[in-house]
């Protein structure tokens, strides 16, 4: 299924602007896909790797080590 980054930040608990980021650093297990008008497509799978990168970053670890 498809989801829109608002759709992800609502269900994530995060920011759209931390999905941002976090695509920027380069968090994603998969690139974020990109519709012909520049919207970002997101997938569970996405959702599933935020709950883990959410977890090991409130354990402490920085993110250049969930990379």
């Amino acid at each position: 299924m498809d989801l829109s980054i608002g759709e992800v930040a609502q269900r994530s608990g995060l920011s759209v602007h931390a999905l941002r980021f976090y695509e920027r650093e380069g968090l994603f297990a998969n690139p974020v896909r990109r519709l012909s008008n520049g919207r970002r497509i997101y997938h569970e799978e996405d959702l599933e790797w935020l709950a883990i990168c959410t977890k090991l970053r409130s354990s402490g670890m920085p993110l250049v080590m969930i990379r």
